[in-house]
Formats: structure tokens, C-alpha cells, sequence
């Protein structure tokens, strides 16, 4: 009959132990936030800036998937399994991250051409737009991190003038999500580096031409 009494005793005691050790580990695991970084300037070696630019370059709206499409990190594991970090964030939607450092990374590689991010300004005539869809960019199982896409340059009348898949692949340099993300910055360099290539193959447009087209 006795052993009733310590339980009741006790119970509101380990209750409050319960929930202060839960509050402590809720405060405890604040989720981190991250973003995808571009390349160093420094690291381009490009060409000297010319005092008008060969061409404006416009990258349109980035596509991903669904479930790259998320506020949290998410990772593939074995047998197709995608995993979320719920402790790891990102700190702007994915895909305008990706539009973002692709802006950047083809300013830098292309200095002389002027490099915008859509929506455009009016009063910017486009001659060059990058198209891209995203179809992988996570860390996948075997701990490498993989960027696949695919690009498309769009010519001043709306025509295609380049259709190219891309893919690179990153060793992470740390653990977990903040080596997923060091890693997918590394492959979307390289990503970059392709567009920056194909764009260099197009002949310059003439001075004349002015961009049409709906832009995304």
C-alpha cells in the first residue's frame, strides 16, 4: 500500500524535471541557417573590364524540385529515401539562392558583359537569357554532394540558341548540412563555369538588337 505514496510524491517532481529538460533541449537546438556562397573574384582571372559591355546576360528564375524546394536541408540516403535536416535551414529560398550565385558567379567570370537576375528592369535590353532547371542538388548517399541542371540560352527574339546538360560533383568538405552546402556552392561553380563557356561561343549580338520575349 506504501508503494503508492512516493509515486504521487514524485510525480510532479519528475514532471517538472521532464519538461525543464525538454525546454532546455529546445533552446539548446536552435536550427542553424546557411547560404550558398559564389567564387572569389580574386579566383576568376577574366579579363580586363571593357568601358561598355559586350552583352547583358540575364538569368531567368531558377527551377528546382519539389523536395530540394523546402526550408530545410535535405539530403538523399540509401534506396531513395530523402532526408530533412530539421535543425538546418536555408536562409533564402533555394532557387533564388541558386539564381543569386549564378548571377554572381557569371559576373565574375564574364566581366565583360553585364550579368542581371530576373525580374528586369524595363529599360535593360537583355540580348543573352540563361534558362536553368535544377534537377539534382543535395548530398547524396556516398557523402559526395552533386549539382545536375539543365541550361538553355535564349537569344534577343526568343529563340534557343544553347541546350546543354551540366552535372559536377563536390567532395564536402565537413559534416553534415554545412558541408552539403560548401559542397553544392563548389558544384554550382562549376555549373557556372559551363554557362560562362557557352556564352563565350556566341557570336556578340549586333548593337542594334533589343531583347523580346516574356521573361520568367
Amino acid at each position: 500500500m506504501m508503494r503508492a505514496r512516493p509515486l504521487t510524491f514524485l510525480a510532479p517532481i519528475m514532471a517538472a524535471v521532464v519538461l525543464s529538460s525538454g525546454c532546455a533541449l529546445k533552446r539548446s537546438r536552435h536550427a542553424q541557417i546557411y547560404v550558398l556562397d559564389s567564387i572569389p573574384a580574386a579566383g576568376a582571372g577574366a579579363a580586363t573590364l571593357r568601358e561598355a559591355p559586350l552583352s547583358v546576360v540575364g538569368v531567368l528564375r531558377v527551377t528546382v524540385p519539389g523536395w530540394i524546394d523546402r526550408p530545410e536541408i535535405a539530403r538523399r540516403a540509401e534506396g531513395g529515401e530523402i532526408v530533412a535536416d530539421d535543425f538546418a535551414r536555408w536562409g533564402e529560398p533555394i532557387g533564388r539562392g541558386i539564381q543569386r550565385v549564378l548571377t554572381e558567379n557569371l559576373a565574375t567570370l564574364l566581366p565583360d558583359r553585364r550579368v542581371v537576375a530576373a525580374p528586369f528592369a524595363p529599360s535593360v535590353d537583355v540580348h543573352h537569357r540563361v534558362d536553368v532547371t535544377i534537377t539534382e542538388a543535395s548530398r547524396q548517399a556516398d557523402g559526395t554532394v552533386l549539382v545536375e541542371a539543365r541550361f538553355a540560352l535564349i537569344g534577343p527574339k526568343g529563340e534557343t540558341l544553347v541546350q546543354q546538360r551540366s552535372s559536377h560533383r563536390a567532395g564536402a568538405s565537413v559534416a553534415g548540412s554545412g558541408g552539403a552546402v560548401t559542397g553544392t556552392s563548389e558544384a554550382l561553380a562549376g555549373l557556372s563555369q559551363d554557362i560562362a563557356d557557352a556564352l563565350r561561343a556566341l557570336p556578340p549580338p549586333p548593337a542594334e538588337e533589343k531583347s523580346t520575349g516574356s521573361v520568367r
